[in-house]
């Protein structure tokens, strides 16, 4: 992977944890708060990463008992 910084994955936090997001750029992959990813703007936007964490399978539950609701898994 070369060029722009991109996020592939997003995790949701526990407790007292924020929710994060890995991202790449190169051969370099490092995590950062959901906060600092927005505030530097990678791409994609936050909310349309597709989750790595076994939370965001009880969000997909939740989400769909809401109509309109986003959700991507990993590939």
């Amino acid at each position: 992977m070369t060029g722009e910084p991109r996020g592939v994955y997003r995790t949701l936090g526990t407790d007292e944890k924020p929710n994060t997001a890995l991202v790449e750029s190169g051969t370099l992959g490092f995590e950062v708060s959901e906060q600092e990813y927005r505030d530097q703007g990678y791409k994609p936007d936050f909310d349309d990463l597709p989750c790595g964490s076994a939370s965001c399978f009880a969000e997909k539950k939740d989400d769909q008992a809401r109509p309109g609701a986003k959700f991507k898994s990993l590939p």
